[in-house]
Parts: structure tokens; C-alpha cells; sequence
């Protein structure tokens, strides 16, 4: 499981940081932090080695550093090796809290390869005033951010004092 902690905390990274660019400005990069622990707690964890799975069942925390990832069901899926992960899936009142963010959605997906994450159903980006909306978000780790509206409109609320990188006055965390 040692295998997990690196490439699980990317997933607690890279979803809240979605920064909200303004006027070319570029979106901040993010630096994995790899010597702090991430902590995952949980009323029940099934692992199912055929499966290639690990699943954390009722009131799930995952924390690492200042970020916190909360839902109803963890589920890592691992490759054929064991040693890599394919996928984690974060299901059931899922909520991300970061210093510079939160998320909120129905269904969280981390794919690691792709340095994606995916927020499914009422998916919310908030940062400071500034909120991004949509039924699908999809962020990745460079920056790029694309959001579909199925249900509902997409919704982008862009507050100008919020939204300059670098301004000293920026109220954002």
C-alpha cells in the first residue's frame, strides 16, 4: 500500500487547485508536497486483491497536508501489478477543502495517468466569491479545466479582484 500514498495525493491536489485565469493570465502550478502522509479514514476498508481493490466504506476522510477529501465510498483500483493505480473513485456527498478552494459533486475520478480529475453530478468549484458550476468538471493538472452542463447551464461567477495571479491585493487563499 506504500505504492498508494504518492499517487493518491495527487487526487487530494489536484482537484481544488482549478484557479480561475483572467486575461491570459497563466493558472498557477501545483507542487506535490511528497514527504507529508496522506490519511484516509473510514467506518470499513474491503481490499479485494482478484479485484485489484481497495474500498473504504462510511464517513471516508482522506487528508493530507491542509486538504481534505470527505464522501460516503473510497474505491482505489489498482493495474495488474498491484504496485500501480488505475483509478480512484470517490462516491456519495463528496467534498474537497484546500487553503486556495473547495469542490463539491455527487462522484469524484482521479485517473493518475491522465493527471485528471473528473467532479460528476452538481459538480461546484469555489474559490474565494469566484464559482464554476456545471454537471461535469474536468481538471487536469496542467491547468486546462472543461465543464459541461447536461442538467443545467454551465455557470461561471468571475469576481475581477479575485482572479489576478500575482496582483498583491488578490483576496484569493
Amino acid at each position: 500500500m506504500r505504492k498508494v500514498v504518492p499517487l493518491f495525493l495527487t487526487v487530494l491536489l489536484v482537484g481544488p487547485a482549478v484557479e480561475f485565469a483572467h486575461a491570459g493570465t497563466p493558472l498557477k502550478k501545483i507542487e506535490v508536497n511528497k514527504n507529508l502522509p496522506v490519511v484516509v479514514e473510514a467506518q470499513e476498508l474491503i481490499y479485494n486483491d482478484k479485484k485489484r481493490q481497495a474500498v473504504y466504506i462510511g464517513s471516508v476522510v482522506a487528508q493530507h497536508g491542509s486538504t481534505v477529501i470527505t464522501g460516503d465510498k473510497l474505491i482505489i483500483y489498482f493495474g495488474p501489478a498491484k504496485t500501480r493505480i488505475t483509478k480512484i473513485v470517490v462516491e456519495g456527498n463528496v467534498h474537497v477543502k484546500d487553503p486556495r478552494g473547495e469542490g463539491w459533486c455527487d462522484e469524484l475520478i482521479y485517473y493518475p495517468m491522465q493527471e485528471k480529475v473528473v467532479l460528476l453530478g452538481n459538480a461546484k468549484l469555489k474559490q474565494g466569491k469566484n464559482v464554476l458550476i456545471g454537471d461535469k468538471i474536468i481538471a487536469y493538472r496542467d491547468g486546462r479545466v472543461e465543464v459541461v452542463g447536461l442538467k443545467q447551464k454551465v455557470k461561471t461567477v468571475i469576481y475581477p479582484q479575485e482572479s489576478r495571479v500575482g496582483n498583491g491585493n488578490s483576496t484569493r487563499p
